[in-house]
């Protein structure tokens, strides 16, 4: 399952109570992710914490619907999708690696 996902949403935003994140690819092809159980409550509050993740995502390639409905991000590539989210969380490079390793991602950021 997602538990490395889920830990590193829950310590990002750790006012909201983070049981679940998967990443979901949508009939539309886009990927994003959901967070379980208040997933509207969790990403209002990762917007007041990373406020420029906005920014960041228009630069990464999310669509610009999804980033003014202020939700998750939407990404047409998965790896556009980690990218945003680890730049926005600022992770060192080995930092990024573990998540993809331990969910099974390898591959979607080219290494």
């Amino acid at each position: 399952m997602s538990q490395v996902l889920t830990q590193l949403l829950a310590d990002a935003v750790p006012k909201v109570q983070v049981k679940s994140a998967t990443v979901v690819r949508a009939p539309t092809g886009l990927y994003w992710i959901l967070v379980k159980p208040n997933h509207y409550g969790y990403w209002d509050w990762f917007r007041e914490i990373y406020p420029h993740g906005a920014k960041i995502a228009f630069s990464n390639g999310a669509t610009e619907e999804s980033i003014a409905r202020g939700f998750c991000p939407e990404f047409v590539v998965l790896g556009d999708l980690f990218e945003w989210l680890f730049d926005v969380l600022k992770l060192t490079q080995g930092e990024r690696k573990l998540p993809l390793l331990c969910e099974g991602y390898r591959g979607c950021l080219g290494f």
